[in-house]
């Protein structure tokens, strides 16, 4: 699924004056349109179909009371998405079912000339053939579900729910820099998570 959040079409401009005037007509609209979107991006973040769908509800809640807060010259849509995201966190915040490990721990050490510290394994080619398919999205999901909320959201924004490297920095208020930097260093943990899982046979 991609996010478009590159301007505020007509539609939408229609949509959010009927918000601001209170129409039930708008609040079905705003739904239809977006429903499927945030609750995607909920469930990217939360792992958790109940928790997803009630998170869904409090944005749609919060969007319909903040309606005339929104700018129309902003651009676009995003703080819808924003407005998921934090709702999102605060949910995981009350009662996260992973507790969050170091990251660094499973980054990969360098020495003073750049090169790897130590030997480094790839065994993301095992993945088919060591993993059935019916458990890769599990074992996978397991170590998402432990990246720090910093990571946690611009993975599932990026790589999960498909927004572009800039759309993922304007929900959350982030340089496109930061969010390479993030991503790239999620990729490197959730590799090496495989990898350790591939080789010991056991998710820690």
């Amino acid at each position: 699924m991609r996010a478009a959040l590159t301007g505020l079409c007509q539609e939408d401009g229609t949509l959010l004056s009927g918000l601001r005037l209170g129409a039930p007509a708008a609040v079905i609209a705003l739904f239809d349109r977006y429903h499927g979107k945030v609750y995607g991006l909920a469930m990217s973040i939360l792992m958790n179909r109940d928790d997803a769908e009630e998170a869904t509800r409090d944005v749609f809640l919060a969007v319909v009371r903040k309606a005339d807060r929104f700018q129309e010259d902003s651009g676009n849509l995003s703080w819808i998405y924003r407005i998921c995201v934090n709702t999102c966190l605060m949910r995981l915040r009350k009662g996260r079912r992973t507790e969050p490990v170091p990251i660094e721990e499973f980054l990969p050490a360098f020495t003073r000339e750049g090169a790897h510290a130590s030997p480094v394994e790839d065994w993301s080619r095992e993945v088919g053939r060591r993993i059935p398919e019916k458990e890769i999205g599990q074992v996978i999901g397991g170590f998402t579900a432990a990246l720090p909320e910093k990571y946690l959201v611009v993975f599932a924004l990026r790589d999960v729910q498909g927004f572009s490297y800039e759309e993922t920095a304007q929900v959350l208020n982030l340089t496109i820099a930061e969010v390479k930097s993030r991503l790239y260093r999620a990729s490197l943990y959730l590799r090496e998570r495989l990898n350790r899982y591939l080789r010991d046979g056991r998710a820690a």
